[in-house]
């Protein structure tokens, strides 16, 4: 996916209807399926970028990764992530923010036209799920899936980032 040197990550996002058993079909043909455990850790004390860190399973292998990031401007954060081993994930718990909730979710990412997309859907919620892909700029024409109906464009909205998700564990409620 697109990443600047800097580690910019330029992305757009939409709020999907959950996919019909005809799509997940087509995505699973096209793309792989991961299951994510991602914790959110205390805020970074100087900048007070959101920490976190991820555990990733896919066709039985497990890697664990620490992420920090930024917002920069309107679908642009600055994000610096690494691969981790198991015991500095296990190190990154005790770092747990415990006013938040672990997110728990299924990532499909495939390609489509010239994008690569990542469709996470997560175990409590039945009728949508969220739709990311990066781009070079945020101006850029995206090719949504046939397959796939946008409910909302909810680009820099951070009250649909899995950080906020974590702080009120529902991701559509109304507010």
């Amino acid at each position: 996916m697109p990443e600047n040197k800097d580690g910019l990550e330029t992305e757009r996002k939409y709020i999907v209807d959950m996919p019909d058993n005809k799509a997940f079909d087509v995505i699973n043909k096209i793309g792989k399926k991961y299951k994510i455990i991602q914790t959110y850790l205390v805020k970074g004390k100087n900048d007070g970028s959101v920490r976190r860190v991820r555990k990733t399973e896919k066709d039985g292998k497990t890697e664990y990764f620490y992420t920090e990031k930024t917002d920069v401007s309107f679908g642009v954060r600055r994000e610096i992530e690494r691969e981790i081993s198991k015991e500095e994930y296990d190190g990154f718990l005790k770092e747990k923010d415990e006013n938040l909730h672990e997110i728990n979710k299924e990532r499909y990412v495939f390609g489509y036209e010239n994008n690569v997309f990542e469709l996470d859907v997560y175990p409590f919620e039945k009728k949508y799920a969220i739709l990311e892909t990066e781009l070079e700029n945020i101006d850029d024409k995206v090719e949504i899936p046939t397959f796939l109906k946008v409910v909302k464009d909810v680009t820099g909205e951070n009250a649909y980032t899995n950080y906020a998700l974590s702080m009120r564990k529902t991701f559509f409620e109304e507010k």
